[in-house]
């Protein structure tokens, strides 16, 4: 195994929480407790503070770490293996061949799994954290248990559940991850190697961050259905639950809702996606030439 794409991906995960998780949490909120997106900031803003954008922040930033280190560790060595059996350099270099970007596709989807069992637990407390708040008069709350942080939440969550009581959500985050994540790294790698019309475009740096900002974008606002239903179950009571599961949960929203309900979060995952994702793959990418040089 080769310790470079997991260090790498370690910082990197770490760099893109830093600059996506406020608009996370707007999207969880949009999603959950019902709002547009400016008037979620604006509500959390002044019934909150600006602490409240980064509210269940501590457990991804735990583990967000050791997650992406998972995604990119795996990933990476997927594309070594499959250059080292191969009699084609795949890896990096025969980019306009179909079984390059298949491998690219399979090895993103393969990483994809194996993350969804690193983070599915952190991303069920961060959203039952993101959702909780004191203004009840302001929100509406799915969620009625009050946690004293992320460790208090982890705790009850485990008392009442016990380990399936934290993986509460994964097959949604199944769904909506391990096909995605096969189109995350292949629209990166395909639109790093794109020639845009504009020469500045094609320094090697604004390649990274176009493709990684590009990538991130398209393969969140696919699954944005998927990710909404996530949501709700996650942040569902778990003592009076309002949903008997996925198909349920997406059966009462539209019947609430409409097709509008799976849309909801969308603005505010856009405007995350870029900037957090193009800070993953600059970071992975810079980091990932410089052990190459040690």
């Amino acid at each position: 195994m080769n310790w470079q794409d997991f260090s790498a991906g370690w910082i990197g995960g770490v760099a893109g929480l830093v600059v996506g998780h406020p608009l996370d949490t707007m999207k969880v909120r949009q999603q959950t407790l019902g709002s547009s997106l400016w008037k979620a900031v604006q509500m959390t803003f002044v019934h909150e503070g600006p602490r409240a954008f980064f509210k269940g922040v501590l457990f991804p930033a735990l583990m967000t770490g050791p997650s992406n280190a998972v995604f990119f560790g795996i990933y990476g060595n997927y594309m070594r293996i499959v250059q080292s059996q191969g009699d084609k350099e795949f890896f990096r270099v025969q980019k306009d061949d179909p079984e390059w970007m298949k491998h690219v596709f399979w090895g993103g989807c393969t990483a994809g799994f194996f993350q969804v069992v690193v983070t599915c637990p952190p991303e069920l407390v961060k959203i039952i954290l993101q959702c909780q708040t004191e203004h009840k008069g302001v929100w509406h709350i799915p969620h009625e248990t009050h946690y004293h942080g992320v460790w208090d939440c982890v705790r009850k969550l485990f008392k009442k559940r016990g380990i399936p009581g934290l993986y509460k959500g994964v097959f949604p985050m199944m769904c909506r991850d391990v096909p995605t994540s096969g189109i995350y790294t292949l629209s990166y790698e395909l639109l790093k190697i794109v020639n845009y019309p504009i020469e500045k475009l094609n320094h090697p740096l604004v390649k990274q961050v176009m493709a990684g900002g590009c990538a991130g974008v398209l393969s969140w606002s696919i699954v944005i259905p998927i990710d909404v239903i996530k949501s709700r179950l996650q942040v569902d009571s778990p003592d009076l639950p309002k949903y008997k599961g996925f198909y349920d949960c997406f059966y009462q929203s539209y019947r609430a809702e409409g097709w509008g309900a799976f849309t909801k979060g969308m603005g505010a995952v856009c405007a995350r996606a870029f900037p957090a994702n193009a800070a993953i793959f600059v970071t992975y990418e810079f980091l990932l030439d410089f052990f190459n040089t040690l």
